[in-house]
């Protein structure tokens, strides 16, 4: 973390605010995938090319 004592403070609060960003994405992202997991778990018994009818009522519920 050397580099950043030569970056400027406007630098700096531009490093955060990436960074910032960066978390908040990593965080939909996972946020995401654990609501899917949790879907697929609760809507989807056999796995295949298309929803059946109940799989379909199930997720339009959610």
């Amino acid at each position: 973390m050397s580099s950043m004592t030569n970056l400027s403070s406007n630098e700096k609060g531009e490093l955060i605010e990436q960074v910032k960003q960066q978390i908040a994405v990593a965080n939909a992202q996972e946020l995401l995938t654990k609501m899917t997991e949790k879907c697929f778990k609760k809507c989807i018994g056999k796995p295949g090319v298309a929803l059946d009818s109940s799989e379909q009522v199930c997720t339009a519920l959610l």
